[in-house]
């Protein structure tokens, strides 16, 4: 395992927490029988206790309006499958207050959501765990979303758009636009009630300090403010971008930290070649860390790590293939291969999707960051 690898501070890992595991047949895997038990908080501190003591940097949590589906966008009747999630500001709250994890990343979805709510939220978060949350807006592109939480309706994707970046992101455009404009009016709304004006003794606040936003500008949305939360330290914002030149270009206007999902077809040298370029091309960019966003099936050995997965896919009734690079193998390959990353293309950083929980995010937190 690369030594250097592991120093505190050069190469941050982060632990992507959904349900039982990020394969569809995790749940048939898992030793959690009991399925309330994703729903109760002792379930999410364990594995921010876990990660956090493991020397993970930072976990992520997902936000979803419709029940999860094993093909995109369409409803299914699986019984062994896991549907439904809490809300993840709720989650990071508690993982904030229970665990030492160093940071949460909140997925929020922007598409049928208020950036006034969304600014409290995160201001909230961001006071009960200071410097330890990171926003991640998510476009919605699935268009039942919108059917159930009575948003405007969205652009439809074709089966035949699922699974390339560039119809989903053409089809999707005005919706990164829009995110673009969001992500920019709750940075706004957080500068409406600064920390600073918060006084003490005789003194709880200088109104001086709190105001509205002056709405004469041309912003998408007209939330004002003042915020009803002080925000002593801003949260980061990280976007999750496929290779796309709409995601790109969101990442690159409003975020502080993009992960990129590398494949065969686009390996990491051409994303980041790729990202730079519309990075060069953004008005207002400034140099966003970029992180590699990978699945992973561990194992013993190669072979049963190929076993492992062999077995998820089998119980599935269909091959994997989710939105970016599935590392299969060893700890250690994995490091190796990370380290190379890091060295030759400059990464800061990777977020780890665990096909199996209990069996890969075990392996990431006890062989791989220790």
């Amino acid at each position: 395992m690369d030594k250097d690898l592991m120093d505190p501070g050069s190469f941050r890992f982060g632990l992507a927490l959904e349900g039982t595991g990020w394969h569809p047949a995790s749940w048939l895997s898992s030793p959690v029988t009991n399925a309330e038990e994703l729903f109760g908080s002792d379930y999410w501190t364990s594995w921010g206790r876990a990660a956090g003591s493991g020397g993970v940097d930072f976990v992520t949590l997902e936000d979803g309006l419709s029940l999860q589906t094993d093909r995109f966008a369409i409803a299914d009747q699986a019984r062994d499958r896991v549907r439904g999630r809490l809300d993840p500001v709720v989650t990071a709250a508690v993982l904030l207050a229970a665990t030492d994890i160093g940071e949460v990343v909140v997925s929020r979805n922007v598409t049928h959501t208020n950036p006034f709510h969304v600014a409290v939220q995160m201001a909230s978060l961001a006071a009960i765990g200071p410097g330890r949350v990171v926003w991640r807006p998510q476009v919605s592109a699935d268009a039942r979303d919108a059917v159930v939480v009575g948003g405007p309706a969205t652009p439809r994707l074709r089966p035949e758009d699922v699974y390339v970046p560039t119809r989903i992101a053409r089809r999707l455009r005005d919706l990164f636009r829009d995110a673009e404009d969001y992500v920019r009016t709750v940075r706004e709304l957080w500068r409406t009630f600064p920390g600073e004006s918060l006084g003490s003794g005789d003194t709880f606040l200088n109104p001086d300090m709190v105001a509205p936003l002056d709405l004469t500008g041309t912003e998408r949305y007209p939330a004002a403010g003042p915020l009803t939360v002080p925000v002593r330290s801003a949260p980061k914002v990280a976007v999750l971008a496929h290779h796309a030149l709409e995601p790109y270009r969101l990442a690159a206007a409003v975020a502080d930290r993009v992960f990129v999902t590398p494949s065969q077809e686009h390996p990491i040298p051409e994303l980041l070649k790729a990202f730079r370029e519309v990075e060069r091309l953004t008005p207002d960019a400034d140099g966003t860390e970029v992180y590699a966003d990978v699945a992973v099936v561990l194992g013993d050995t190669e072979e049963h790590a190929q076993a492992r997965l062999a077995r998820l896919n089998e119980a599935a009734g269909f091959v994997w293939a989710p939105d970016t690079y599935v590392f299969v193998g060893t700890t250690d390959r994995l490091a190796r291969e990370l380290a190379d990353w890091r060295a030759q293309f400059g990464l800061r950083g990777v977020r780890l999707r665990p096909a199996v929980l209990a069996d890969d995010g075990d392996r990431i937190v006890r062989e791989l960051v220790r």
